[in-house]
């Protein structure tokens, strides 16, 4: 049996790392109405998700959900690299993006541009207590080049086979 990648905390901020990949989970709270007002533009907000995370280029998988009777909210992120440039990347190129997430429908958010959005957030980031990825080495870039390549080598097999 091959040896488990160590996971380990951020060595410069909140969450848990292992390999490339990196995850923090935060806990908010939410407005009277804010699940809500959330939900109403939930298409929106999902079909923009394409083009921000584009933007932002190292997002493996991020998902907001309401619990507590949607008193609270949790939002969950895996991506690439350090917790500092990961959090000045998002804030900087999908700003708009968690502003129309989140105006209005979390307490207190200063949003995105806030100078002290980072610090608003961090004691709201609950570190993960058990957390696997599967594929650790690979980061968004890499999976997109490999997923590339095996398009191109099935087209080529379909092209030899027909």
């Amino acid at each position: 049996m091959d040896a488990a990648p160590t996971v380990s905390r951020q060595p410069d901020g909140l969450g848990k790392r292992v390999g490339e990949v990196a995850e923090i989970t935060v806990l908010l709270d939410a407005k009277p109405g804010g699940a809500e007002r959330f939900r109403q533009n939930a298409a929106k907000i999902q079909e923009d998700a394409f083009h921000y995370e584009k933007l932002v280029g190292t997002v493996h998988d991020f998902r907001v959900t309401f619990i507590n009777n949607d008193t609270q909210v949790v939002g969950a992120v895996t991506y690439d690299g350090d917790f500092k440039p990961y959090m000045a990347d998002i804030f900087a190129n999908a700003g708009p993006w968690f502003d129309e997430m989140f105006d209005g429908v979390i307490e207190g958010y200063p949003g995105a541009g806030d100078p002290g959005i980072v610090d608003w957030l961090a004691p709201k980031i609950v570190e993960a207590d058990m957390w696997y990825a599967s594929n650790p080495s690979m980061t968004v870039e890499d999976t997109t080049k490999a997923q590339k390549v095996s398009e191109a080598f099935n087209s080529l097999l379909d092209a030899a086979a027909g």
